[in-house]
């Protein structure tokens, strides 16, 4: 329940670093009831934010609140119709790790009917590619989350046209996926450096290079992508 929770904080353009303050603090785990699925169900949405919005509003929107109530009500259900979440994960059959082109099939066939599932439950935000595919990413499943960061920068590498679409956000991850196939490397591993190098907030202080812009032309050589003629934004100063 935490990761959901989390999750839903991070999501709608909420900056990284602030949010990222935020979940260490006590009033998040106690407004959210140590994320203890039971007891979160049964809060009520408007007395909690009467309570507690005033040191969430880093959240941006309100409703997120509500969401994680509803998410907290539905994943109630889903213990007492498999047992725990990861319980349902295992029923569709998703791997955890992605060693072949058999799992890596096996994966998105998985997902697939995990997402229908999530649509029928009418599950807030994780019924979309972007959340759900975070959430795997984040219980350490082989996933990726192609938020705008990745997405903006997987453009200017040139593997896909336009930062946008369903399409276009599952073609970014299974090309990560296939990518880390026999090698060294994970694919959260791969999505943490795209944010790193994309420049999202809350991961600048990770490594020591220079970011990319939010929008225009780049002429930092620090970044060997641009330098090595892999980024379209690269413009030499």
């Amino acid at each position: 329940m935490r990761h959901i929770c989390v999750a839903i904080a991070h999501s709608q353009g909420a900056r990284s670093i602030q949010i990222a303050q935020l979940i260490d603090t006590d009033v998040f785990t106690k407004a959210f009831c140590d994320f203890n699925i039971a007891r979160l169900a049964k809060q009520n949405p408007s007395k909690l934010l009467k309570q507690y919005w005033s040191r969430l509003s880093h959240m941006r929107f309100r409703g997120k609140v509500k969401g994680m109530i509803t998410c907290a009500q539905i994943m109630r259900d889903i213990q007492r119709e498999h047992g725990s979440f990861a319980q349902m994960i295992k029923h569709h059959q998703i791997p955890q790790r992605i060693r072949s082109e058999k799992e890596f099939d096996r994966f998105w066939a998985g997902f697939n009917s995990l997402q229908k599932e999530m649509v029928q439950r009418k599950m807030p935000f994780f019924r979309s590619t972007t959340s759900l595919l975070q959430l795997l990413l984040d219980l350490d499943y082989d996933s990726v989350k192609p938020d705008l960061i990745v997405m903006r920068l997987a453009k200017r590498l040139g593997m896909v046209r336009k930062e946008t679409g369903e399409r276009n956000l599952r073609k970014v991850v299974t090309i990560i996926q296939l990518y880390c196939l026999g090698k060294p490397t994970r694919a959260s591993a791969v999505d943490l450096m795209m944010l790193i190098v994309g420049g999202q907030t809350g991961s600048r202080g990770l490594a020591k290079i220079r970011f990319c812009p939010p929008k225009g032309y780049c002429n930092q050589r620090a970044c060997s992508l641009g330098t090595n003629g892999h980024c379209s934004a690269y413009r030499p100063a």
